[in-house]
């Protein structure tokens, strides 16, 4: 499979246009689990959950991904400073949830929503940087594969065969 084609990385490009509509910083990168030394450089890793959310009769499943999305801002006893990192995970978290009623999302197939579970909060710092992060979840109906499907048609049709012969036999 190409990198490009995986959820993460789809979720990846999404959040690049997340972050370029609230702020002229163009000097970032988004990495996967890793978060650089570098002011300003985000990581996204995925959290390790149970993934299935719903199984549906008809075989039809919802699932999640859920991801801690870190950042490393500037720190210091400037309560200014302070506000500006808090402020950019309000305006972060306030445009995923505009994007989500517009239905702008990932593409990502199956995609049904992608929300924020918690505001962002600062896990550590040294006084002149600190660590901030946030969980997303994307919630998308799981696609089966072509050869699953073609299988579970047969079976369908088998069953339904084996039920419509029990039934004639009954009615003779």
């Amino acid at each position: 499979m190409n990198v490009s084609e995986l959820r993460v990385s789809k979720l990846r490009l999404y959040l690049f246009e997340v972050i370029n509509n609230i702020t002229a910083n163009r000097g970032y990168q988004i990495n996967a689990n890793m978060l650089s030394n570098k002011i300003d450089d985000y990581s996204l890793d995925k959290i390790p959950t149970s993934s299935m959310v719903e199984k549906w009769v008809t075989g039809e499943e919802i699932h999640r991904d859920v991801y801690s999305f870190r950042s490393r801002k500037s720190y210091s006893q400037d309560t200014i400073v302070n506000l500006t990192n808090i402020g950019f995970f309000e305006q972060f978290e306030n445009a995923i949830k505009d994007n989500n009623k517009k239905g702008v999302l990932p593409s990502i197939d199956g995609i049904e929503s992608i929300e924020c579970l918690n505001c962002a909060t600062m896990n550590s710092t040294d006084g002149k940087q600190a660590e901030f992060d946030i969980q997303i979840q994307i919630t998308y109906k799981y696609k089966e594969t072509e050869v699953i499907s073609i299988w579970k048609k047969l079976l369908q049709k088998l069953i339904l065969r084996v039920t419509l012969e029990n039934i004639l036999k009954e009615m003779k």
